[in-house]
């Protein structure tokens, strides 16, 4: 049996999408579906126990008194009978092979994690977005899309303590245990494309923060960072041009150290839209908290990340 452990909080909107695409994966293996509500006041309960009735497969639900965030997902574990847990989020919606392309990655009995291929729901999302996207083994072990061998998680539970970064947590002490993660590309799940408000957008990089934690107690995270020390390939050069601005007061010509960001600016973001000034502005302002959020957590953490 593979056991689909999903924890909602007022996301009835979203649930309807994602059980149906449980419901219709084509495995012939057994299917449970765990739904660990965190005690959502939307309808997500009267929506579950409908589906409960005319679902095709077993789907169990358990409903928390209180809102448990990372820690919900144990109770799911804990209720669990498969010999494989997987992973979706309640704004998620599977394709129909994800499960049996995740399943097909455990050829070696050293496997214990298959991290899958996460993408927008849509081809063209609003800047002012939020969604994930998982395109190879990137070292965070997201709970959008990943399975593992219940024998590795053992009696290892996502630590309530790591906000925002419980899977990522989960993930790394199963592999320093010993057990081996691999990337399954065609165990796709699409990510609904969530609106934010330009405050809550513009805050977001504040999740930043915590990823030299993640470096500091898992070195071997690194290794997924550019040069082992940026999260990313654009957030180096913006560190770049922050220097040639800094410098230009003394030489102009350090300006060109920019030209990497702009470079990388129009490669990864693009410059369409109806006001493009106004998306270079939002972008550059989102770099810098990102930026800012990276040197409080370095700080923190005593572990350089950028």
């Amino acid at each position: 049996m593979v056991s689909v452990v999903v924890a909602t909080y007022n996301r009835a909107t979203f649930l309807p999408r994602m059980i149906g695409a449980i419901m219709a994966q084509d495995l012939p293996e057994a299917l449970e579906l765990i739904i660990v509500d965190n005690g959502s006041t939307d309808g997500t309960e009267e929506l579950v126990r409908d589906a409960i009735r005319t679902a095709g497969r077993p789907i169990s639900y358990h409903r928390l008194e209180a809102n448990l965030g990372p820690g919900s997902r144990n109770v799911g574990i804990e209720a669990a009978r498969g010999r494989f847990v997987a992973f979706t989020d309640s704004d998620c919606a599977p394709e129909p092979g994800w499960l049996r392309e995740a399943l097909a990655a455990f050829s070696e009995p050293g496997v214990g994690i298959v991290q899958g291929h996460t993408e927008a729901s849509r081809d063209r999302a609003p800047l002012l977005s939020h969604y994930i996207v998982t395109r190879k083994l990137d070292g965070s072990y997201s709970t959008s899309n990943i399975v593992y061998r219940r024998e590795a998680i053992g009696d290892l539970r996502f630590d309530p303590d790591c906000l925002y970064w419980e899977d990522v947590d989960l993930g790394w002490r199963v592999v320093t245990s010993g057990w081996k993660a691999v990337y399954a590309d065609r165990a796709i799940v699409r990510h609904e494309v969530i609106p934010l408000s330009p405050m809550k957008w513009l805050s977001w990089p504040r999740h930043f923060e915590n990823w030299p934690a993640k470096a500091a107690r898992y070195p071997g995270f690194r290794k997924h960072l550019f040069l082992r020390v940026w999260v990313s390939p654009i957030h180096f050069v913006f560190d770049l041009a922050l220097v040639g601005v800094a410098l230009a007061i003394w030489q102009p010509f350090a300006l060109l150290l920019g030209i990497p960001y702009v470079v990388e600016f129009v490669h990864t973001r693009g410059l369409r839209g109806k006001f493009p000034p106004a998306k270079i502005a939002a972008h550059v302002a989102w770099d810098f908290v990102a930026f800012g959020s990276l040197l409080v957590g370095s700080a923190r953490s005593r572990a350089l990340v950028l």
